[in-house]
């Protein structure tokens, strides 16, 4: 598979989940066999012996675990034995399988030294390796070169959701917190954040839109035009929602989209791809109303790229901040005028 993908010019990342395992992990199941005299008794937390899994204890386990209703054991990542282990996990599928890099589960609760052995061990087996954090809060002290390339951003995701999807917020609170947000991190950092939307732990971004297709694309086209990687979540472009678990993962909809989206996300990257200012580029805020009336700019040694979102549902003139010319990219706009929940790009060289 991933000969195919390289072969396509695309990368493999893989999830890496190392504070905490299975109940049939190796090393936990043989401290359930053996007890105190299992040599991996200090690869975990808080053993209360006999350790005996969940299913056979009823609903109190015996050990300190990750997810206390799915009782899955913690890790002890700082024990040199279970770093080496781990270590060695993540040298194995770059050097044996040349996956591109790796997503690392609830990286903020596993021991620093641990992530700093695990990035020199990948680096040295390929240079150009990757490694992503899942982080909730701000990721700084994670980013300072040790450790994580990036992060992923759940901050992006929450300002979004209160101002697109609920419509909690209004524009100019929104460009105050992604300005916040923006200068949390020295500007080379910003730009490889793993900006989103939804994921696999969180409710479908298109949940929270009352229903609005027009209001995820509108969080769509920030999300395509803001400093930062753009991460979609599988079945986003096919309308995907729900708030529960089972939805939030459930199958790809192939026969079944609620909104087939996927020409809009294929023009989204394709306008990403060419034009560099919306990768490198500085970000500027033109205009941010009391409604829901968000412009900015991203510029790049001569090229800008100026956007306009209205997230309100009236319509918005924007006829003195838009550039001469026809959108690149547009929805709802004409002779100056934004209407509800319409949005605008140009593009200028």
């Amino acid at each position: 598979m991933v000969e195919q993908a390289h072969a396509r010019g695309l990368r493999v990342v893989i999830d890496g989940v190392f504070n905490h395992c299975s109940w049939q992990f190796f090393a936990f199941d043989d401290v359930v066999r053996k007890g105190e005299d299992s040599r991996f008794k200090d690869w975990f937390y808080e053993l209360r012996f006999p350790v005996v899994r969940p299913e056979q204890a009823g609903t109190v386990p015996g050990y300190s675990c990750f997810a206390y209703e799915r009782k899955m054991p913690k890790l002890n990542t700082s024990n040199p034995e279970v770093r080496d282990y781990f270590v060695g996990v993540g040298r194995h599928w770059i050097e044996q399988f040349h996956v591109d890099g790796w997503r690392l589960d609830v990286a903020n609760e596993v021991d620093r030294d641990f992530w700093r052995a695990f990035k020199k061990a990948t680096r040295a087996a390929n240079p150009e390796s990757v490694m992503i954090g899942e982080i909730w809060e701000s990721a700084e002290s994670w980013l300072r070169g040790d450790m994580f390339d990036s992060a992923m951003n759940y901050d992006f995701r929450r300002h979004c959701r209160d101002f697109f999807g609920l419509g909690a917020i209004s524009a100019a609170e929104f460009a105050a917190r992604v300005t916040d947000m923006m200068l949390r991190y020295p500007t080379g950092i910003l730009q490889g954040q793993l900006n989103l939307l939804d994921s696999h732990d969180v409710s479908r971004f298109l949940s929270y839109c009352q229903g609005d297709v027009r209001r995820f694309r509108l969080a769509e086209v920030f999300l395509f035009t803001s400093p930062g990687a753009p991460s979609v979540f599988y079945g986003d472009e096919l309308g995907m929602d729900g708030k529960d678990e089972f939805d939030m993962r459930g199958p790809m909809p192939w026969n079944a989209p609620k909104h087939d989206l996927r020409e809009f996300f294929r023009a989204l990257a394709a306008l990403r791809k060419e034009n560099e200012a919306l990768a490198t580029g500085d970000f500027r805020t033109v205009l941010a109303d009391e409604n829901g009336l968000f412009l900015y700019r991203r510029s790049l040694e001569g090229q800008t790229v100026t956007v306009a979102l209205n997230a309100a549902n009236t319509a918005a003139s924007i006829a003195s901040h838009a550039p001469a010319g026809a959108p690149a990219l547009s929805e709802g706009f004409d002779c100056g005028c934004l209407a509800p929940f319409g949005y605008a790009v140009w593009t200028c060289a």
